[in-house]
């Protein structure tokens, strides 16, 4: 069955997925497009639970969810700060890898990311944090959870004037916070996580949110997180401290997908056109735009589930 998407790109990616890629991208792959060939779903499906990084970090888990930390800090406040991002470094890893809430392994990690929720719903680190914590939380199928709603409602209090999100300590130095503009990738993150929320989407929030970053796309960045030019152009993300925030004009148009209302605006459209012609003679989309001449299978495939997301909402 073609979708409509596949119009506006030279080259359907989807084989070359389904032949090359890592195996966890090709079960996603056949898992959300061609789910219809049971035979070659079950059979990557169970080849999936075999794959060696998904298997370490699944045995490597303790008993209470977390996993050791490789480093200890002397500072509790530190420890608890480093074993949080952890725990996000490796949730998100095995939702790239086909983990689900169904797993007990899974029911674990989550629980172990709403305990670090103070009784205010605030996660520990910075307001990003907080943003890929709730985004991660909704990805797993934890909408309306009370803990969540809670984080939720302690991120919606901490929206500036302007529509974004904006952590003081990332300021550069001699920059004022009443001035300063709110942060662009901060902004972007937390605003996905509202915008992957079916009931939270359509609150004033997640719109202020939209128009903030309608209004500062292509933009350059002056907090310390990405303040390159180019980070833009940067359409990977990866499991690093930072990487976990990466995901340039991709993540942009990730965020904004679910929100039909911005899909004329002339920066989403200009966005999307940037991104379609992007697309490598292999058929497959770089890691970092401009730079680098080898495809990337999971750039290319959450460019082509952003391509059949705005389908769907459109």
């Amino acid at each position: 069955m073609k979708k409509n998407w596949t119009r506006i790109i030279k080259i359907d990616p989807i084989p070359a997925l389904v032949e090359r890629a890592p195996l966890p991208v090709q079960y996603l792959t056949v898992e959300r497009f061609m789910s219809y060939d049971h035979e070659l779903l079950g059979r990557l499906r169970q080849e999936v639970q075999y794959f060696k990084p998904r298997e370490r970090l699944l045995a490597t888990q303790q008993v209470d969810g977390l996993w050791n930390l490789k480093k200890n800090y002397q500072v509790e406040e530190q420890q608890k700060s480093m074993q949080f991002l952890q725990q996000l470094q490796n949730m998100m890893q095995l939702l790239d890898c086909g983990c689900t809430k169904d797993m007990p392994a899974i029911q674990k990690g989550l629980i172990a990311i709403l305990k670090n929720q103070k009784s205010d719903g605030k996660f520990p680190l910075l307001l990003h944090h907080q943003g890929l914590a709730l985004w991660l939380l909704v990805k797993f199928g934890l909408a309306g959870n009370p803990f969540v709603e809670k984080g939720f409602r302690w991120v919606t209090k901490r929206q500036r004037e302007d529509g974004g999100w904006l952590s003081p300590t990332m300021l550069a130095t001699g920059e004022s916070v009443k001035t300063a503009r709110s942060g662009i990738w901060t902004t972007l993150v937390i605003t996905q996580a509202f915008s992957a929320h079916s009931r939270l989407r359509n609150t004033e929030t997640c719109q202020k949110g939209m128009n903030f970053l309608l209004s500062v796309f292509l933009e350059q960045n002056h907090t310390t997180l990405f303040p390159e030019p180019d980070a833009w152009s940067h359409l990977y993300i990866e499991y690093s401290e930072n990487g976990l925030f990466r995901g340039g004009t991709l993540r942009f148009l990730e965020a904004l997908a679910p929100l039909p209302e911005c899909h004329e605006h002339p920066n989403f459209k200009k966005a999307l056109n940037w991104l379609v012609s992007q697309q490598l003679p292999s058929g497959l989309w770089p890691a970092i735009a401009g730079r680098s001449k080898e495809g990337d299978y999971a750039v290319t495939f959450r460019v082509i589930s952003l391509l059949n997301e705005i389908d769907r909402v459109g």
